[in-house]
């Protein structure tokens, strides 16, 4: 009759064990080979998105970057064995990672621009597209960065600029954001202003971290592939069990 399962139904279905009835001996195995998975995924993520560059860099474009991201720094690299272009790094004061990154793409071969952190809204102008690393990709598409590249995602959308992360599915967190500071960190203040010239009543903020709505991110570049960031809660579905959504 029509009422049982169609043949398509149980081809398609996934036999899960149930883990709760499993004794602690016979969780030691999948909880190994899960670790061991995990650990291949992370090892290898660099070299998976690094692979995906040249569809994504062509010749004679300016790119533009800040902070030091190694998934970032990795994807330029691989991609200037095959394409000249220039590379525009944002300090991103107060670290001054991006310091690092410039010296460490210019060494590679790559003509880099240094430039301080305010001078991104002008400098957006003659940039092609920005490419950025995440801390965490979030259940909405939206990502936590390094701080500052809400200010990149701003100006890059006013001129038109798609703004591309790239980000091992290591990354995702299947968490909705509700508001800036819940997922975010305060670092000393020190490098804003040194603790012996604070006085009384000056409140310094560091943040660790940027929210940056999905609608501002155009690609993320993960190591299956790219995908919009509409399409993370498909990504979701596939890597995370439906009760590890409620973290």
């Amino acid at each position: 009759g029509s009422d049982g399962p169609s043949l398509m139904r149980m081809l398609d279905a996934v036999e899960t064990p149930d883990y709760l009835r499993l004794s602690a001996k016979d969780l030691k195995k999948p909880i190994h080979a899960a670790i061991t998975e995990l650990d291949d995924e992370i090892a290898t993520a660099h070299e998976n998105i690094a692979d995906q560059a040249i569809e994504h860099i062509h010749a004679n474009e300016v790119i533009l970057t800040h902070g030091r991201d190694a998934t970032v720094e990795i994807f330029l690299r691989a991609a200037a064995k095959k394409r000249q272009f220039e590379v525009i790094v944002a300090e991103t004061s107060p670290s001054h990672d991006g310091h690092a990154t410039a010296a460490a793409l210019a060494a590679a071969g790559i003509a880099t621009t240094l430039i301080a952190d305010c001078a991104v809204f002008a400098m957006m102008a003659r940039v092609n597209k920005v490419i950025v690393g995440a801390h965490a990709v979030m259940a909405n598409g939206g990502i936590y960065a390094t701080a500052s590249c809400h200010l990149l995602a701003l100006a890059a959308h006013h001129h038109s600029v798609p703004l591309v992360v790239c980000a091992g599915l290591y990354r995702l967190a299947p968490l909705f954001p509700s508001g800036p500071e819940q997922f975010n960190s305060l670092l000393s203040p020190h490098p804003l202003l040194p603790f012996h010239q604070v006085d009384e009543g000056v409140l310094v903020a560091n943040p660790a971290f940027d929210y940056v709505p999905p609608d501002l991110v155009s690609l993320l570049i993960t190591n299956i592939g790219g995908n919009h960031p509409s399409y993370v809660y498909r990504l979701l579905q596939e890597y995370y069990h439906p009760d590890d959504h409620q973290l």
